[in-house]
């Protein structure tokens, strides 16, 4: 009877310490900002798991302090059971199977959800190493520094985005996936990248009479805007819109609008974006210094996050 309670208790034993090896694995890999993210989008088992990760020094002492304690404890129960030698090789091989490998190979498998089913555990090494613990974490906290949030760079993420476009079972799909990494290389580029080159430009001239032959010219570009030249500048834009209905003909210059908005060849299409939003424009001249290389459309800088060809008005032109 003695010798059953024994192999009981060195059993519970082996159990614990598999626990403390695979928790300390499965928390360990689950990073503070990633249980952070998911508690916030409504994930219970993450919530509660970063109660305990997000002071990951304490968390390492508790479990190892229980983890040494009861690897011990077995280690001296097996020796006192067998032959000294033989209760200590017997141990040895216990806890590296049992209680080391195949516990972390399970938790490196299920990661952080299956601690659900170990809150008990951690709650009671919360409150019994505390008194050790918590001063060692203090400490550990000054000299190595808290520890970091994972950043990841353009490649990364777009390596990330790669992965999941080609995965079956990606919950985000291909056109998702598309956009994603359209939106990443976005601010990589510049509005020179993008520009319509001034030569291949349909344009009026400010002192031109809009009559049958110069409308039926911009009905043939396609175009419901016209920049409108003088002077080898752009002055304006003439609306295809503010034409209809109007009795021909009529100059130019009594029809455009005499506001034409540029940008810098240099600025990154976000900077872009954000300009035509806030000018409610849908085209800018494109300026190197004082020379006007082109045009760029809002059509052009929304092609390039949605990473797909749109029915662009100057795109016949390209």
């Amino acid at each position: 009877m003695h010798d059953i309670l024994l192999l009981v208790v060195a059993a519970v034993l082996l159990v614990l310490s598999g626990s403390f090896s695979g928790l300390n694995i499965g928390l360990m890999m689950a990073r503070p900002d990633d249980l952070k993210r998911k508690a916030r989008q409504g994930d219970a088992i993450a919530a509660r798991v970063y109660r305990y990760r997000k002071d990951g020094y304490y968390l390492i002492f508790c479990i190892l302090l229980g983890n040494v304690g009861v690897n011990t404890a077995m280690s001296i129960l097996l020796g006192n059971m067998t032959n000294g030698v033989v209760g200590g090789l017997i141990a040895t091989l216990l806890i590296t199977m049992f209680g080391e490998i195949l516990p972390q190979a399970i938790f490196t498998q299920r990661g952080y959800q299956i601690t659900r089913y170990f809150f008990w555990l951690l709650d009671v090494i919360y409150v019994l190493f505390w008194p050790l613990a918590r001063p060692m974490s203090k400490l550990l906290n000054r000299w190595v520094g808290k520890e970091a949030p994972q950043l990841y760079s353009h490649q990364e993420l777009e390596q990330i985005i790669h992965e999941h476009a080609e995965r079956s079972d990606s919950p985000v799909d291909y056109d998702e996936s598309r956009i994603a990494a359209g939106a990443l290389q976005f601010s990589k580029k510049t509005a020179g990248d993008l520009v319509t080159p001034m030569n291949e430009v349909f344009t009026v001239e400010l002192d031109d009479e809009l009559d049958a032959t110069l409308l039926a010219q911009i009905k043939h570009a396609g175009h419901s805007r016209i920049p409108v030249r003088d002077d080898e500048r752009l002055v304006g834009i003439l609306y295809v819109k503010d034409v209809v209905g109007r009795e021909l003909p009529l100059p130019v210059s009594q029809l455009y609008r005499d506001k034409i908005h540029d940008i810098d060849a240099r600025s990154r299409l976000d900077t872009v974006l954000s300009r035509f939003i806030q000018t409610r424009n849908h085209l800018f001249v494109v300026m190197d210094d004082e020379t006007e290389l082109g045009i760029i459309t809002l059509e052009d800088v929304i092609e390039e996050i949605l990473d797909q060809e749109i029915e662009d008005e100057y795109d016949e032109l390209r």
